[in-house]
């Protein structure tokens, strides 16, 4: 057990009565700070220690903030240094007609898949609950459909291969 001396300001350890004099324990509490605990963020090889402080007035700032959206940046001082220093740094671009057509074709498959589940299962009851007679014409009217179904299908692959030529050349 360790405990303060009692003179201000300057703190001595002693040791409990009986249990070995106060050099012994000194170093063995030197021993474990300094060796053992080794804790904590490793030191760095580049450390930067010289800062520097950049003013801005209004305008300067919003155009700050709009190189750095486009660039897509987070942090202010890299993207600062970067541009003072000339490295390469991104600015991506996002087409919101893009980002709609995928949202719309993607919930077009997803409907064409579900119409694809109702026509098996449309096909089953048909063949247990009625006559040949009314099944074969219940299956002509579901056949059309399915011909103009795959009509549409077949526009939209047209559509969405002229989409991606026309962004794939944008994107040169």
């Amino acid at each position: 057990m360790w405990r303060l001396s009692s003179k201000v300001g300057h703190p001595i350890f002693k040791p409990a009565a009986g249990r070995g004099s106060a050099m012994h324990h000194h170093l063995i509490h030197i021993f474990m700070t300094n060796l053992f605990c080794k804790g904590g963020r490793p030191p760095v090889a580049n450390k930067c220690s010289h800062h520097v402080k950049v003013s801005f007035d209004d305008l300067e700032w919003d155009e700050l903030s709009r190189m750095m959206d486009k660039a897509d940046a987070t942090v202010k001082a890299t993207f600062i240094k970067q541009l003072i220093f000339g490295k390469p740094f991104k600015v991506l671009t996002t087409d919101k007609s893009l980002a709609l057509y995928c949202a719309k074709l993607s919930e077009f498959f997803c409907q064409y898949r579900t119409i694809g589940v109702n026509y098996n299962l449309v096909v089953k009851e048909l063949r247990a609950n009625f006559t040949e007679k009314k099944a074969m014409a219940s299956l002509y009217k579901l056949e059309k459909a399915t011909i103009e179904m795959i009509a549409v299908m077949t526009d939209v692959m047209a559509l969405s291969e002229k989409f991606d030529e026309r962004w794939s050349l944008k994107s040169r």
